[in-house]
């Protein structure tokens, strides 16, 4: 198959896990299990002196070394450098998002083959600085990105051709206006849509990149440690290892 005639993977790079889709033999997408058998993959990695470990097992190694992790990147795209050294390098956030991807194409061929496109997501909120970060990530891990999509967008032609008032052509029966949120790891917006026909116009959106479920985690973690000090005189929150198990 030509690169020209070969179809597209979709990508959702998200800040705390990321998923791959593509269109299985019926015309309906279907998503694509990681190497580990997981059909999504944190989006963290373990910098192990001169090797790399993304996903699950980054995951379990923040644990031990969460100075050598690096998590949560996408809040980052944009800025010319993440909010951390690792290892003592200040490295660009879509350095590390790349290596998401690169890690979701790998396991991905092996049950699909050799593939180079993909379609990638964004918050609706992303201006352009983020959206050409996320194309440049996806260039870094040998992907060719086709087009760069709202969120919600994705969401509302999924939503609507499961429950079929969008055809499988992503093509409205009649003109419809829904409301689609997304409350992601790291992000929650929402966008007020207009489909009619493939013409799919966002009316309005809004979203707060600081209200996701990491950041309800953090809250939580906060009231836990506080409580702990108070009873026990120690705050867990000083010693990273602990903070992060916490």
């Amino acid at each position: 198959m030509s690169r020209k005639t070969e179809p597209a993977v979709g990508i959702d790079l998200g800040t705390t896990n990321s998923v791959i889709a593509h269109l299985a033999g019926d015309g309906r997408a279907s998503t694509i299990l990681n190497a580990e058998g997981d059909l999504t993959t944190p989006s963290v990695i373990y910098f192990h002196d001169s090797d790399l470990v993304v996903g699950k097992e980054a995951l379990k190694s923040a644990a031990f070394e969460p100075q050598h992790v690096a998590q949560f990147a996408k809040r980052d795209m944009g800025k010319s450098a993440f909010s951390r050294a690792i290892r003592g390098h200040k490295l660009p956030p879509e350095v590390i998002q790349s290596l998401v991807l690169k890690k979701l194409k790998e396991d991905a061929q092996l049950r699909l083959g050799e593939f180079h496109k993909a379609v990638v997501t964004v918050p609706a909120f992303f201006n352009e600085p983020r959206r050409k970060a996320t194309q440049d990530a996806g260039q870094l891990a040998g992907l060719e990105v086709i087009d760069i999509i709202n969120e919600p967008t994705a969401a509302a032609i999924a939503y609507g051709v499961q429950m079929g008032f969008l055809d499988e052509t992503g093509e409205s029966h009649e003109p419809e206006t829904v409301l689609v949120y997304d409350l992601g790891g790291g992000t929650f917006d929402v966008t007020l849509m207009h489909l009619e026909g493939r013409n799919y116009q966002a009316l309005a959106t809004a979203g707060d990149v600081f209200l996701g479920g990491m950041d309800w985690d953090r809250k939580i973690v906060k009231y836990l440690a506080e409580q702990f000090a108070a009873e026990h005189g120690v705050d867990p929150r000083e010693d990273p290892t602990a903070k992060q198990v916490l």
